[in-house]
């Protein structure tokens, strides 16, 4: 009799953590995270406009006139991406360089471009993080 009543107990226990746990994590799930949404007056203190950029692309005869919006993490990184306008310009030109007319063309060309931006502007900047590259011109011939 005092072993059932110790699988008793310990099958009790065992099913109180159980149903503790499942109910922790419904209500982790249930909980949206939360993120706080960027006002214009922010998006604008961390952004940053580049110059009209004109360059050759891969294809033959090819050039693109671009501009692009990028959006930084912080006012450090904003100002360190600022100082860093050649690089962030290089980058640039050396991306849409190795573009051709063909991959560009369409909503598609536009969004790779964005993203490869995005990711080598990441590698230049320390201080912060890129959250995104936005194309505000954009132009071939």
């Amino acid at each position: 009799m005092g072993k059932i009543k110790v699988i008793f107990v310990v099958f009790f226990a065992v099913a109180v953590i159980g149903a503790s746990a499942m109910f922790y994590m419904k209500k982790v799930e249930a909980e949206p995270e939360t993120e706080k949404a960027i006002s214009a007056e922010e998006l604008a203190e961390l952004s940053i406009d580049t110059d009209v950029i004109t360059t050759n692309l891969a294809s033959a005869s090819n050039f693109a006139i671009v501009q692009f919006n990028i959006l930084l993490s912080s006012e450090e990184a904003k100002a360190e991406t600022e100082k860093r306008t050649p690089e962030v310009r290089a980058a640039i030109i050396s991306t849409i360089a190795g573009l051709t007319k063909e991959q560009l063309i369409g909503g598609e060309g536009i969004s790779i471009l964005e993203k490869e931006l995005s990711a080598k502007l990441g590698n230049i900047v320390e201080t912060g993080e890129v959250d995104r590259v936005l194309v505000t011109e954009f132009k071939i011939q």
